[in-house]
């Protein structure tokens, strides 16, 4: 997966569960590619069009500049959002809105998301 075709899955995702699976997806591919630095990750240069939903949008570009620091590479133009206006909070299963704070990664926390770090993992 790219930067577009990532933003376009979320965008036609049938529902926020599968949006949230196509955003881990395509920050997985990003991380494959880093790790092989065969420059399979200029895939991830273009910019992508909106998830149609802001928290989205910034989240996909804050999570690809996270990646690739991570791997020591200078992140993308488009990856430079500034931090949304308000919270963006999204529901949770099972914790309440203090939980989710204090859980949330300070590199989400200073951009106004609020995500817990163990929503982030994937196997």
């Amino acid at each position: 997966m790219s930067a577009p075709a990532t933003a376009a899955a979320i965008r036609e995702a049938a529902d926020e569960d599968w949006a949230w699976k196509m955003l881990l997806q395509g920050r997985d591919h990003l991380r494959l590619m880093l790790t092989r630095e065969d420059g399979s990750d200029a895939a991830w240069e273009a910019a992508p069009a909106t998830t149609g939903q802001t928290g989205f949008d910034t989240l996909l570009a804050v999570l690809t500049a996270h990646e690739f620091e991570a791997a020591g590479e200078d992140p993308p133009d488009w990856t430079r959002n500034k931090a949304l206006p308000d919270p963006w909070i999204p529901k949770h299963p099972f914790m309440e809105r203090e939980e989710i704070i204090e859980e949330t990664p300070d590199y989400l926390a200073r951009v106004n998301i609020f995500v817990p770090a163990r929503d982030l993992v994937t196997a």
